[in-house]
């Protein structure tokens, strides 16, 4: 016993100088079908230091083979590290390691890697400090691609948590990576599809750059489920990456990689917890979907119950037409919830076969799940609740269905898109920021708007694609829209903007459509908490020629709702035909009134506010505006009682009137 003490004192004591630092580096992206991150998980590097060549000596002084071993240490993603400071006397020395892992979260044993040739990994220590090849674990040294000339990049995802996933549906990446050379993109759903691990929840996709190209910086991508069409089950980060925005962000260096494996719009999957159940009647009108060519009568409707958790799982029941109505209705018994808490729920299409799920958006919406406001949901009180899903208001969170009309065209259609660019105007006039959630082209002042372009599949003759946000828009000729009395717009001035395309189904052109509308080019139609909500309309296909009349920010009434629109009204009844000043009211006032007037023609407009004297006391409106009607208040709480006057100057027409102020 004394000798072998002394030996491993001696033995210490020549290991004592140490200098020879060894990385090892471990990627845990090839557990197909498992997902490993610092937060649930334990790696470690277990080995020996085996000797000389031809002398086998597996000490196990630096690692040992057992739980004691020595943790790596997550670097970022999918990436560990553990450095070992080795003496130069065992420089030469033959190295043996194996990779062990344990899910820490729910307390499993560690598990070895499988599938290492030879049964270890192998080195010789070098003279130098060294990081060792990167082991990924149960491949040897394979990463989960096939390694090409170009800069290799790997994605995963789990899909598990996401209870509206259609596998049925291509799963793909979509964003503005330059997937093929410097001026190409990625946001063309369902060409970038994902693969799934086995039978797993896990999906990946190998994207492949120009080494020239790299570094990338601030990059945006999302993934997308819906297959080659843009409308439906899209991921939305809300902002989690880019203010105001519903994409994720990279930035990528000049080396292959892998990275870290997400959920989908990063919200984790979760438990169940209640005791309640419930017999729900639900009823729904469909006359507005019937209305927009998106529904028929014996097309079958079903409700599907239990998102966002609550309740244990997503329940469909097919909904029955009431005969001699556009009702249709539904009951589902023993529902698992809980009182007082909400009920998330669905409208699903079910038409040739294909599933659609509703066009809805929860504006009013203070969830902290990004799915969540774009399922419809209700606070569930009692045993025995009836819901009706009947309104007409756009805003109205238990208004009517409507779904995008997936069908050919029947014939081909000159469509004349129409973009009422009003309720931007009353918008901003209200104090409103229109953000652009992708650029630069913020709207806080009248004298800002120049113009509006279209964007989305709908754009450059259905096409089916996005072009890049700016004031570029402006400039493509397929996009931009026009108010001068050409390219099919009625009305010179009126604010009404217009662009027309030719839509074949010998293009694969389809009814139901998907745009949305960018002032200067921006992306600043959402209003606050719209993101990633876009126009979906259907093509009426009766008729040779078609009319889409689409209101600004009609995709968030409420955050537009300083402006009433009314969709299908001609034009000549909404343009001032003269100029027009109103009588303030009320008059007299004290101290705050309103004036109105309407500008026949769009241009420079002022308002001012005079005295007896007739000295300028307060101008109200200094600003270029479009054809239309205005209303603006007039604070006097500083001014002494008395008669004023304000004037409107805009065209050739100056207009006066008289006010009296009595406190």
């Amino acid at each position: 016993m004394k000798k072998i003490l002394v030996i491993l004192m001696v033995m210490l004591t020549a290991f004592a100088l140490a200098d020879v630092n060894v990385t090892y580096v471990v990627n845990m992206s090839t557990l197909t079908g498992q997902g490993v991150t610092d937060s649930t998980h334990l790696v470690q590097i277990r080995g020996s230091e085996v000797g000389p060549e031809g002398v086998d000596k597996w000490y196990n002084i630096f690692l040992t083979w057992g739980d004691d071993s020595q943790n790596a240490t997550n670097v970022g993603g999918d990436y560990w590290e553990l450095t070992v400071a080795y003496p130069d006397s065992m420089i030469g020395w033959r190295m043996a390691y194996k990779i062990c892992y344990m899910d820490s979260v729910n307390e499993d044993a560690y598990h070895w890697e499988d599938n290492v040739i030879g049964g270890n990994r192998m080195f010789n220590l070098p003279a130098t400090d060294t990081t060792l090849a990167v082991a990924y674990v149960n491949t040897n040294y394979d990463p989960p691609y096939t390694p090409s000339d170009s800069v290799d990049v790997f994605f995963r995802i789990n899909m598990s948590a996401d209870d509206a996933f259609n596998p049925d549906n291509i799963l793909s990446m979509v964003g503005g990576l330059p997937i093929n050379g410097a001026s190409s993109n990625m946001w063309s759903p369902g060409t970038y599809a994902l693969t799934q691990e086995g039978s797993s929840a896990f999906w990946n996709i190998h994207l492949k750059f120009d080494p020239s190209l790299m570094p990338l910086t601030d990059q945006m991508y999302r993934y997308h489920n819906n297959g080659f069409e843009w409308n439906g089950h899209s991921e939305n980060l809300n902002g989690a990456y880019f203010s105001g925005n519903e994409n994720r962000g990279i930035s990528l260096g000049t080396n292959d990689t892998t990275i870290a494996w997400v959920w989908w719009n990063d919200i984790p999957g979760g438990v169940f917890e209640g005791n309640d159940t419930a017999n729900i009647v639900f009823g729904v009108n469909m006359a507005s979907a019937i209305e927009n060519n998106g529904f028929e009568i014996g097309d079958t409707l079903e409700v599907r119950l239990g998102y966002e958790l609550s309740s244990p799982e997503v329940v469909t029941t097919r909904m029955t037409h009431v005969g001699g109505t556009q009702m249709y209705a539904a009951t589902v018994n023993n529902v698992p919830l809980v009182f007082g808490d909400y009920l998330y729920y669905q409208y699903y299409l079910i038409k040739n076969g294909v599933e659609q799920r509703e066009v809805y958006y929860n504006f009013n919406y203070d969830g902290s799940t990004v799915g969540g406001a774009e399922r419809r949901r209700i606070i569930i009180t009692d045993a025995n609740p009836q819901i009706a899903d009947v309104d007409e208001s756009d805003a109205s969170e238990r208004r009517m269905p409507f779904f995008r009309n997936n069908n050919p065209l029947a014939q081909n259609v000159t469509v004349h898109v129409e973009c009422d660019l009003r309720p931007a105007y009353a918008a901003v006039a209200a104090g409103k920021v229109l953000d652009d959630i992708q650029g630069t082209q913020d709207i806080s002042s009248i004298s800002q708007i120049n113009g509006v372009a279209i964007n989305g599949p709908l754009s450059n003759f259905a096409e089916g694609t996005w072009a890049s946000w700016g004031s570029s828009l402006m400039n493509d000729t397929n996009r931009v829209m026009f108010d001068d009395g050409t390219h099919g717009d009625a009305t010179a001035g009126d604010t009404i903007y217009t662009i027309t395309y030719f839509l074949s189904p010998d293009s694969g052109h389809v009814v139901g459509q998907e745009c949305k509308f960018g002032i200067n080019g921006g992306d600043n139609e959402s209003g606050e908490g719209g993101y990633g909500n876009n126009h979906i309309v259907n093509v009426d296909d009766s008729q040779a020629e078609s009319y889409l009349y689409i209101a600004f920010g009609s995709i968030n009434p409420v955050y537009y709702s300083d402006w009433t629109y009314t969709p299908g009204v001609a034009v000549s009844d909404v343009v001032p035909a003269n100029y027009k000043l109103a009588q303030n009211y009320p008059n007299p006032f004290n101290p705050v009134t309103t004036i109105s007037y309407q500008l026949a023609e769009t241009g420079g407009v002022q308002l001012i506010v005079y005295d007896m004297s007739g000295r300028r006391i307060r101008t109200l409106v200094n600003e270029y505006a479009n054809a239309g009607s205005y209303k603006v208040s007039f604070d006097a709480s500083d001014l002494a009682s008395g008669v004023y006057f304000y004037q409107l100057n805009a065209g050739n027409t100056v207009i006066t009137k008289k006010m009296v102020l009595m406190k």
